[in-house]
């Protein structure tokens, strides 16, 4: 169901090392005081790490400017998506697909009624279109079509840079489903784990929302960004009471010595974060060009806004080149499990110029070479 799963990879192909295109990670690794945190933290791994993870969160608060009372943190992402979902135990939950499956898989565990907004392999760039409307028409399609998809729901699910499909949610549309939510009584569990990966001009965090919306809950993940896969760090934000709700379900020593020390630290390099967009700019510009330049009539990449992004398999050779991928040592992530998205998809992270290199000749050597 996810990608990253390297011990399985060994097992297929025989192979001991990989390109990972299947996990959307930071390639370039954690920021370099990430590691002398780690030899610190090493000599607390005897004692319990602190449940509150009170150090994490004041360094949190401060670095996003909210109050350390509206932020916890857990054991990835994943964790706190169960936790939220365990605690409110929503009736009904809407859900935009294709997207991330945790959602579906933590409303099910509590006996939710699902809904689904179809997306599509557009994204939200389907929903930001006006067609040639007036605002004013706009806004009033807008207001329809969520009223009504919203009609009885008790937690709605939304994803912006929105993964598989890397687009965005405009802020205008995110306005008016926060304001129809609210009148509604339908609370939002908005996920932005991969937030950081987008140009300043677009990265617009829900977090000034919470202020004015105490319906509103924000995930966020330090794991993706900052390369901590292994050590497994998420962050939610929400008002006090809710926060306080969330902890009676939650692991209290979820978050252990180590991931603590290191998020502090990956927080604490403010130079990092440019480099990081900086770098991935070039990868996915080069990528986008070189495969443009390549002309390869039976995939088609949809555009992204972040470190992944879709191609579509436009003839019946979906597995076919996923096993030729995987033989040359890349692996990429097989969207079939992906619900709401039609047709043959795979997903693969933007990573580093050589690695995009590798896929491009990995495709030129299936769709060309064999010929």
């Amino acid at each position: 169901m996810h990608g990253g799963n390297l011990r399985r990879a060994q097992e297929l192909y025989s192979l001991t090392s990989f390109i990972d295109l299947s996990a959307n990670i930071n390639p370039f690794g954690p920021p370099s005081g990430v590691w002398a945190s780690l030899q610190q933290g090493m000599t607390e791994i005897v004692h319990y790490p602190d449940p509150e993870s009170q150090a994490l969160r004041t360094t949190l608060a401060n670095h996003l400017g909210l109050p350390t009372e509206m932020v916890m943190v857990g054991n990835g992402a994943g964790e706190l998506i169960f936790t939220i979902v365990q605690a409110l135990k929503p009736k009904k939950v809407v859900i935009p697909v294709p997207t991330f499956s945790e959602y579906e898989r933590a409303a099910r565990a509590v006996g939710s009624e699902v809904s689904y907004i179809p997306l599509g392999p557009e994204g939200w760039a389907k929903f930001n279109q006006s067609d040639g409307e007036s605002d004013t028409a706009r806004n009033e399609r807008i207001d329809r079509m969520w009223r009504e998809l919203l009609a009885g729901c008790d937690l709605l699910f939304l994803c912006s840079p929105h993964n598989p499909t890397g687009s965005v949610l405009d802020k205008e549309t995110f306005a008016q489903i926060l304001r129809l939510s609210k009148e509604l009584g339908c609370r939002i569990l908005f996920d932005e784990s991969f937030l950081d990966f987008l140009p300043a001009e677009s990265r617009q965090s829900t977090r000034a929302y919470l202020k004015d919306n105490n319906h509103l809950i924000v995930l966020y993940s330090l794991t993706k960004f900052y390369s901590l896969p292994g050590l497994r760090l998420g962050t939610v934000f929400a008002y006090e009471a809710l926060l306080t709700l969330f902890e009676q379900f939650r692991d209290p020593w979820s978050v252990n010595v180590l991931a603590q020390y290191a998020g502090i630290a990956a927080l604490q390099d403010l130079q990092y974060p440019d480099d990081v967009r900086e770098k991935l700019r070039e990868s996915r510009t080069y990528f986008y060009r070189e495969f443009a330049g390549h002309n390869f009539l039976e995939l088609r990449l949809w555009p992204t806004s972040v470190n992944f992004a879709l191609i579509e398999i436009l003839n019946n050779t979906h597995q076919e080149l996923i096993q030729h991928l995987g033989r040359l040592g890349i692996l990429v992530r097989d969207c079939a499990s992906f619900a709401g998205l039609p047709g043959n998809f795979i997903r693969v992270a933007i990573k580093d110029i050589f690695a995009m290199q590798r896929l491009i000749e990995g495709l030129k050597g299936f769709y060309f070479d064999a010929v």
